[in-house]
């Protein structure tokens, strides 16, 4: 028989127990575990790591729902940071952000005398943002708004109510309302084209715009400006044509200005520039 050793069994099977401990193990394989140890941070380095969003576009996650409807409050808490107190873009956060905070105050002087409604409205939830324009600074409170409390969502009264005190503290001033080409060229050119002959784009489905210089000559030279300022004020279907394809006007400049009479006032202007525009 083949004289066995004496010396002791060091596999982990032997009896159970690890004769050989790890310190002796790390010792003669030292330039091994230094390799692994310098490829796992290699690793670790390298792995994309997840960035936290700090630019000021960011959605106010942290932004706390305070249990007031009212405008004036809403606005100090949400607004004033960034525009001010009194609403004039002088707030303790204006410094911070790339662009010039805009003065809430003049929004309707920089708008003919016409206090944007729907335009503010859009730009406080979030619906007004051209991705032509770039990213915007200014956060979006629509969700932060639209929290539920209660089982009642009081979003759209907490933005009727900024964008009403928001009117109310506009500057005043004596402004002329826009002429009828001014708003031709806001309104209209877009389909009926800048010369008024429906040469504007007519995406699917939407039949091409019409010359509405021509007006007159489809009525035996008459121009008919009780019909044409109808139309732009209640719109018009007719039901051989399918559905009204064209914005009904009178609501729109009701929503934009201080109402009805000044409405009726941008539908006459508008009425006459169509009326001078007529072929020969």
């Amino acid at each position: 028989m083949t004289e066995r050793s004496s010396r002791p069994v060091t596999t982990p099977l032997a009896s159970g127990r690890v004769k050989v401990s790890m310190k002796v193990l790390i010792a003669k394989n030292k330039p091994i575990y230094l390799a692994m140890v310098l490829a796992l941070a290699s690793v670790a380095l390298a792995s994309p790591r997840k960035q936290t969003q700090t630019t000021p576009d960011a959605q106010p996650q942290s932004a706390r729902l305070i249990r007031t409807v009212e405008g004036p409050d809403l606005f100090r808490t949400y607004c004033a940071p960034c525009h001010g107190l009194d609403a004039k873009g002088a707030g303790p956060a204006a410094s911070a952000l790339k662009a010039k905070v805009p003065d809430l105050t003049v929004l309707a002087r920089n708008n003919r005398g016409h206090f944007p409604t729907t335009h503010v409205s859009q730009m406080i939830v979030g619906d007004d943002i051209v991705a032509a324009h770039g990213s915007r600074e200014m956060p979006i409170w629509g969700p932060i708004f639209h929290q539920i409390e209660a089982d009642m969502d009081w979003g759209n009264v907490r933005v009727e109510n900024l964008v009403k005190y928001l009117e109310s503290i506009q500057t005043s001033t004596a402004s002329n309302p826009p002429t009828g080409a001014e708003l031709y060229s806001q309104h209209c050119a877009a389909c009926h084209g800048s010369d008024l002959k429906g040469g504007g784009p007519a995406p699917a489905p939407f039949r091409t715009p019409h010359d509405l210089t021509r007006l007159a000559q489809r009525h035996g030279g008459k121009f008919l400006d009780a019909y044409v300022a109808d139309v732009l004020r209640n719109g018009v279907i007719m039901p051989a044509h399918g559905p009204a394809q064209m914005p009904i006007w009178g609501v729109d400049f009701a929503m934009e200005g201080p109402g009805k009479p000044q409405a009726e006032l941008l539908i006459t202007n508008l009425t006459n520039y169509i009326k001078s525009r007529q072929r020969k």
